[in-house]
Order: structure tokens, then sequence, then C-alpha cells
């Protein structure tokens, strides 16, 4: 792994956005064992395991650990320049670290810097109409169509940059599962079969078949089964979705085989919360820091941000933008400062 590391560099990854062409099944393959490895035997001392799988549980708990700058990513949905943008980007803020002369890439190398992204890697939300058109070949039993493809390229572009830098940062790189994890368009273990523009989840499920084969698709499906869904930092907890209910520590660490906090953590849609599940898992969970905020992805906004129960949760999905949240170790989190733009 160590030789993988520095063999790497940042235009490694932007030669993957560049070319833009599907990974081949060796390449796919490979990429998705590792980072599966790597998933399967996280690091206990910020990724519990689950007591009945003895596998990772589904919390990341960085709460106890010296504090570092955490980048909050939104849903990314097959956008892999903004995922580029983001490595690329030199944050400035005043009277803290970062000066404006170090990439977040820089700060990677260094682990000097944690990046938790909310999930959400396939199914593009900005070309509906390309959608169509591959709907019009898939109705006619073609799933792997000029339209399908490139859809499929974007979205394999950026889930190749997502594994590879797990494999190159797994302590300082995180992937949540979010409600798109979904690679069999199940309707099972806290999962709906997703639709949107069209039938997003089924054609993509049966072009990984045809293109790829059963194989790729259960592996690429024991990837997506292997990330956590909820994180907590010194500051802030992180999910996909505004929590359905008020979980506790045992039952996040416990969620990969709850169906029901998947999906609360996955699924919820504004006001189907239940009343202050966000205060209260702050105060179980971080007792001690007033200021702390919960950040999730999911419903889009229509501005830079939305705030929701009594300004605890804030949503930062917008997808027309390339806005992260930049949150600092005691600093009281402000969302006119903090999302900021890559671009």
């Amino acid at each position: 792994m160590e030789a993988f590391i520095s063999s790497f560099s940042l235009s490694n990854l932007e030669n993957i956005g560049k070319d833009l062409n599907l990974p081949t099944i060796d390449v796919l393959f490979s990429l998705l064992e590792d980072v599966i490895t790597i998933l399967e035997s996280e690091n206990p001392d910020y990724r519990p395991v689950c007591e009945l799988t003895g596998l990772p549980g589904g919390l990341l708990d960085f709460s106890s650990k010296s504090p570092v700058p955490i980048i909050v990513v939104p849903d990314l949905h097959a956008r892999y320049n903004f995922l580029l943008n983001i490595l690329r980007y030199k944050p400035q803020f005043e009277k803290s670290m970062f000066d404006g002369t170090k990439s977040i890439w820089d700060l990677l190398l260094s682990s000097e810097i944690k990046i938790i992204c909310v999930g959400d890697g396939l199914h593009s939300e900005l070309h509906k109409f390309r959608w169509l058109a591959a709907y019009n070949d898939f109705a006619k039993g073609f799933s792997t169509g000029d339209a399908m493809t490139q859809e499929m390229s974007e979205s394999l572009a950026l889930m190749q940059i997502v594994m590879t830098l797990k494999k190159l940062f797994p302590d300082c790189f995180h992937f949540l599962k979010g409600n798109h994890e979904n690679i069999l368009n199940s309707s099972r273990l806290g999962n709906h079969a997703f639709r949107k523009f069209v039938q997003e989840g089924e054609m993509v499920r049966l072009f990984m078949i045809d293109y790829y084969g059963e194989d790729i698709l259960r592996l690429y499906s024991l990837f997506e089964t292997s990330l956590p869904l909820c994180a907590i930092c010194s500051n802030c907890i992180i999910s996909h979705a505004e929590p359905l209910n008020a979980y506790d520590k045992n039952q996040l660490i416990d969620s990969l085989i709850d169906s029901d906090i998947i999906l609360g953590l996955t699924w919820t849609s504004n006001g189907d919360s239940s009343k202050d599940s966000v205060k209260k898992m702050l105060k179980n969970l971080l007792p001690n820091e007033k200021n702390a905020i919960y950040f999730g992805g999911h419903r889009p906004v229509s501005e830079n941000y939305a705030l929701r129960q009594d300004g605890k949760f804030i949503q930062i999905h917008n997808p027309t933008r390339q806005n992260i949240g930049i949150v600092l170790p005691n600093t009281k989190f402000n969302p006119e400062i903090h999302i900021v733009s890559v671009v």
C-alpha cells in the first residue's frame, strides 16, 4: 500500500476524469476487492466492531480523537469534476490553519483534515434528457446504449476516484452510504428501489449485469453494504439524511444489520423525522459541545443550505452548485462563512 501511495499523484485521479472511459472488468474488480478489504478491516479505534457480525459497524466515531477540520461533501451523483475540484481547492479562513497555501489534496497527504462524503455516488441529477434518451433504449430492451454508457462512464469515473481516495487515505477519507448506494435496486434491508426521471435504479442494475456481469454487480453491492452510515466528530454529526429517530451510539454501531436504522439515516423526507431527533442525538453523542451541528444531504436545497430542527440540522445538497461545508475545531459553524464553493 505504501508503494501505491508514493507512486500516486492528483494527476492520476484527474486522468480518470479526462479519459472518461468505462473501467475494464479487471480494473473495477481489483479496485472493489481492495476497497472492500479496507472497509471490512477498518480501524476499530474510530469504527467500532458490531459484535453480532464481527465486522466494522455503521458508525465512524472521531469524537474522542484530537479534533481536525472536517470537509463535509454533499451528494455527488456522478459529479466527478466536483470531487476533483474539492481536492484542488485551497481553503482560507482567518485564525485557522487554512491560509490558502495548501490544497485539500495537500492537507490529505499530511493527514491534517478528514473528508466525509454523505454518499449518493450514482445517478446524475443534471442530465434529465440523457436519462430520457437512455430510457428509450431501455424500453426497447437495450441497456448499454450511448446515452446510458455516457451516464455510467461519469458515475463510475466518480466512484473510481472515491474508491482510490479510500485506498490512499483510509483514515482520512470516508464515504457514507446514501439511499442511492443500492446497485441491486432492492427494496429490502433498508433500501427502496429508485426512480426519479425514469427508472434509473433498474437501468443501472441491468447495465452492470450486461456490461460487467453478475460477479461485479454482487461485488459492488458488497462495497455498498460495507459503508458506514453515520460519523461523529468533535463538534458535528453527519449522515446522508436527517435522522428519522434519535439513535444512540450502540444502535449506530449495529445499524448495518438494522433495516429500520438504515432506512432512517438514508431515506428520511423533510418533515418526517420524530420530534427533536437531531437535538437528542447531539445531546447524547456530543454532550459537551453546545455548538455542535448535524449535517446531511439527500433532499436538495435551492440556495447554499437549509436549516431544520431549530437550526441544528443543516442540509447542504444543491445539485447545481459545488459547495462543501468546512467544520473547524473549536469554532462555531457559520453557514454563511463555512459553506464555500470550490469553483
